[in-house]
């Protein structure tokens, strides 16, 4: 039996919740951005990791995203949500120019400590365990958007440069799915 594969919506905000809680302010402030810009942008922990502060224009409210694994990269005008974390984060971070998520030595945050993080928070947020790792974020997102946007959208969203890449979603939500639903159920009541 193939188990789910991403988070459910209120699954991802108790995991913000909980990363919300974090007792070191500085860490608080710069996880909730991090792993805010990881859900809405559909970033693996080596891309999170890879962006610098000038791939930010606050003014302009985007962020300039370095995929990986042949993805394409782009401009993506950042979400409310993004733009708040990242704001929050610039006040404590500083304007110096370097790794727009700087570990505590000052170099770029690395993949392994984004890993103990997610492990971490995920169990604090009762997150099933096979759901603890941060590449479920990308498939939360992905799924997420499935059911609200077309398929191209959501290819352009992700960086997907095959569109098969994105069709994996559709197994799980679908726009025509959601509304053939809202539609049958309508009739029924």
């Amino acid at each position: 039996m193939e188990q789910r594969k991403y988070l459910t919506e209120e699954e991802f905000a108790r995991f913000l919740n909980v990363v919300r809680a974090e007792k070191d302010a500085r860490e608080r402030v710069r996880n909730v951005a991090i792993f805010t810009v990881m859900y809405w942008r559909g970033l693996r922990a080596s891309e999170i990791g890879q962006l610098q502060l000038s791939n930010w224009r606050q003014k302009a409210g985007s962020l300039y995203v370095v995929r990986g694994k042949g993805s394409l990269s782009g401009e993506y005008l950042l979400s409310p949500a993004e733009a708040r974390a990242l704001k929050a984060w610039a006040r404590e971070r500083g304007a110096q120019p370097g790794p727009l998520f700087p570990s505590r030595n000052g170099k770029r945050i690395g993949r392994a400590m984004l890993h103990v993080l997610m492990l971490e928070y995920g169990e604090r947020a009762g997150l099933p365990r096979n759901l603890r790792h941060c590449h479920v974020l990308k498939h939360s997102i992905g799924t997420h958007l499935i059911g609200k946007l077309d398929v191209k959208a959501v290819q352009d969203w992700l960086g997907h440069k095959d569109i098969k890449s994105t069709m994996v979603y559709t197994q799980f939500r679908s726009k025509d799915r959601d509304a053939a639903s809202r539609q049958i159920y309508a009739d029924a009541a």
